[in-house]
């Protein structure tokens, strides 16, 4: 079958974000009155109309390109990340926020192929400690520090 990598892969965005926003239909809501902000719902059904519209704008490229490709399945490598992915979830509240970031951020350049280790340890360390400084330390957010609460993070 000749089709557009980028239909196909925004074929399966839709769907997905059709999925997600029937999951917001899910969520417990405040009346309108007694609300702080912005409502639970409306923050991910706006990254969601995002998400779709420029999808929607690569599909449409891609039609206008008219550039038609073989559609093969993905290399080993996405599968590999949707399982690291889903067991750094699954421990998250084992690890922490820091440790989990920090094993994402340095498992996954090596798996897609990086070799430069100095980068990636710098990288590593540096997003876990950011996000922890601009959520924990300016806005006050209590974040989940795992077994780093023992160093009074």
């Amino acid at each position: 079958m000749n089709l557009s990598k980028d239909i196909v892969a925004g074929s399966v965005i839709l769907a997905l974000s059709a999925v997600l926003w029937w999951v917001t239909t899910t969520f417990d809501s405040d009346p309108l009155g007694l609300a702080q902000g912005m409502p639970a719902t409306h923050m991910p059904r706006l990254i969601l109309i995002v998400m779709a519209g420029l999808t929607l704008l690569m599909m449409a490229q891609s039609l206008r390109k008219a550039e038609k490709t073989e559609w093969r399945a993905p290399p080993w490598r996405v599968g590999a990340t949707a399982v690291l992915l889903r067991t750094i979830a699954l421990l998250f509240s084992t690890l922490g926020l820091p440790l989990a970031f920090f094993a994402v951020c340095a498992l996954l350049p090596v798996l897609w192929g990086s070799r430069n280790y100095p980068v990636i340890a710098v990288f590593a360390v540096c997003v876990p400690a950011a996000i922890y400084v601009i959520f924990k330390i300016l806005l006050g957010l209590r974040l989940p520090v795992g077994p780093l609460s023992a160093l009074g993070l």
